[in-house]
């Protein structure tokens, strides 16, 4: 018996809980909504009633199955005595024009409100809940007010913001309830909780706490510190929570490396569990960073250990909630003992008196914690390993090195090859109003580097199609062949397409199919130059206003065509339809190269037929 308290116990009684919720869910349409602390707490009665009791026979069928019978009759009894018609709080029964509904004796009718806890999911397998949709205590012009933060940082923030995230930022502001942002906006829970995680993300939170240069006090003692060092190419130190929220805060630590995946790449429960062990004084994995002079001061980059920092960062800047499903929520810890009134009490030798305590974190902020957990949480310190005078051939080695085996996507590994300056190009394009607010993208494809990818592999299919390759060879290529003028050409071509496009067009520029599109469209270009006599460029036209405008919408209007009709139209007696059913392999060479050259045959088809 002490084999089966303990596997239901342990975790927090998870085990027991998870019997109690399967047979919600399979009777009484899940948790939501549901005051599932009463239920778990008639779940322990009726075990321990078997345990003391000895209620079990092992001859007549496993624990689990006895178990959870037992507990499937004493939650029907308490379901039966919680929704008791008599202990219910009623309204008057109104119909649909707002009249009163009279039974047949006359009498008004009543129907019981039911209790709402502001802890119940909305919806399963979701982080948001009842009390998330109600109107919110966000304010950015409280923020204002407690930092002297400059228009420029207020600026940069909101240019991060796609036209989703500003105008749900605004309706914040102006304390408009979540579901009536939903109507609004036309949006799903699944992609509000995205847009609201996205403006609360490091990157665009630390915009506004950032510190905005560095005091000719603190330069000369980095130039001291500087002059210092020795010529050890590594050294290894600890350093506090509260130090790396300073340097942050003072851009003299930084996790934006351009060859860097972006942040904010950890689930709920994984940030949750970081700031358990922070509180626990669990040792982690050191970090690991490089030293770079920038201007005669020394700049940290983050090499290994983004998230760590990155997420103990915004916990301190309440940034997020602890989630409900971490391994260990209960933290102890010592703090004074103190009276009824809150005064400390003191021994006989006039010394306070310490007692030892137990604090949940789960749904806190870290506000919420008590001083003693704060403070244990800003001393905590992380060991880490530091290289030095470090240049960017140097970064990006050991950014590709450390990420070696690790979780990182195909595109967030690529983009290492690429080098720092046309990384910036790239990232800065994937940030353009096309890709956020126009195409078919999903948020996740943000953080995940896709559109990173999306964009190497259409200014390689706009200039150097046959060169294409496995996505790391071609940023390798374009980081040895390419030049600043292929980037911004590129850049002109999706600022002409972004004004084109049309609203049925814009979802057949998605993750999958971008490519394609900018390809050819980089073809559409070329077609006009060569027509009207004029020096090619890489891709972009030399015409300007009016004029491109309307030639680039026949090139939309195309696109319309095709996804009408054309996608089955044959060329040598195939359609784009009949590549896609032969290729399994969508991404290699010669498939890509089929593709692009059927779409440019019915483009200029079409183009001849003067439609």
């Amino acid at each position: 018996m002490e084999e089966i308290l303990l596997r239901y116990y342990e975790d927090n009684a998870r085990r027991l809980h998870n019997v109690v919720n399967r047979i919600f869910y399979k009777k009484y349409g899940g948790i939501a909504g549901k005051d599932m602390d009463e239920f778990y707490s008639v779940a322990n009665d009726v075990f321990a009633d078997i345990i003391v009791h000895h209620r079990y026979d092992e001859t007549k069928g496993d624990f689990e199955g006895f178990l959870y019978g037992a507990l499937g009759l004493a939650i029907a009894d308490e379901w039966k005595r919680q929704n008791c018609d008599k202990r219910k709080m009623k309204r008057e029964l109104l119909d649909e024009n707002g009249n009163q509904v009279f039974d047949k004796k006359g009498k008004p009718r009543q129907v019981p409100v039911c209790d709402i806890y502001i802890d119940a999911p909305i919806g399963e397998g979701t982080d948001l809940t009842v009390g998330d949709m109600l109107p919110s205590d966000f304010n950015l012009d409280a923020v204002l007010e407690r930092e002297v933060i400059s228009d420029e940082r207020i600026e940069a923030y909101l240019k991060r913001l796609s036209k989703i995230q500003r105008k749900i930022m605004e309706m914040r502001m102006q304390e408009v309830p979540v579901l009536e942002i939903q109507r609004r906006l036309k949006l799903s829970n699944k992609q509000y909780r995205q847009n609201w995680r996205e403006l609360r993300s490091f990157a665009n939170i630390g915009i506004l706490h950032n510190e905005e240069k560095i005091s000719e006090t603190e330069k000369e003692k980095k130039e001291m510190s500087k002059a210092a060092q020795t010529m050890e190419n590594c050294k290894t130190d600890r350093i506090s929570v509260a130090s790396i929220i300073k340097r942050i805060d003072r851009h003299t630590i930084r996790f934006d490396h351009p060859l860097q995946r972006e942040s904010d790449q950890w689930s709920p429960a994984m940030k949750g569990n970081l700031v358990s062990d922070i509180l626990q004084g669990n040792k982690l994995h050191p970090l690991i960073f490089a030293e770079q002079i920038i201007n005669g001061v020394p700049i940290i980059w983050d090499l290994d250990g983004k998230q760590r920092c990155t997420n103990a960062y915004l916990f301190s800047k309440n940034g997020y909630k602890v989630s409900k499903n971490i391994r260990r929520p209960m933290i102890t810890y010592q703090t004074i003992k103190r009276d009824k009134k809150g005064g400390e009490i003191l021994d006989a030798g006039g010394f306070p008196v310490a007692v030892n305590a137990e604090f949940d974190i789960r749904g806190k902020r870290f506000a919420d914690l008590p001083e003693e957990l704060q403070d244990r949480f800003l001393e905590y310190s992380f060991n880490y390993d530091q290289y030095l005078n470090c240049s960017e051939e140097d970064i990006g080695y050991h950014i590709e090195r450390y990420n070696d085996g690790k979780p990182m996507t195909s595109p967030q590994k690529g983009i290492t090859r690429l080098g720092t300056e046309y990384a910036e190009y790239v990232k800065s394009i994937s940030n353009m109003p096309f890709f956020k607010d126009i195409g078919g993208y999903k948020i996740s494809e943000f953080k995940n580097g896709t559109i990173n990818r999306v964009v190497v592999e259409s200014v390689m299919a706009a200039n150097y199609l046959d060169k294409w390759n496995r996505l790391e060879d071609m940023c390798q290529y374009l980081k040895e062949q390419g030049s600043p003028s292929v980037f911004e050409d590129f850049e002109d071509l999706v600022e002409r397409m972004e004004k084109a496009v049309t609203g049925s067009v814009a979802d057949m520029f998605d993750s999958k199919d971008s490519f394609l599109w900018f390809g050819l469209f980089a073809r559409f270009i070329r077609m006009g130059e060569k027509v009207e006599r004029k020096e090619p460029s890489t891709i972009a036209s030399r015409q300007t206003g009016a004029d491109a405008g309307d030639k680039d919408k026949r090139f939309v209007a195309f696109m319309e065509a095709f996804a009408h009709s054309l996608h089955g139209k044959k060329v040598n007696g195939i359609s784009f339809d009949d590549i896609i059913e032969e290729t399994k392999a969508t991404k290699d060479k010669g498939i890509v190269t089929r593709k692009i050259a059927h779409l440019e045959a019915l483009l200029e088809e079409y183009l001849k037929l003067g439609r």
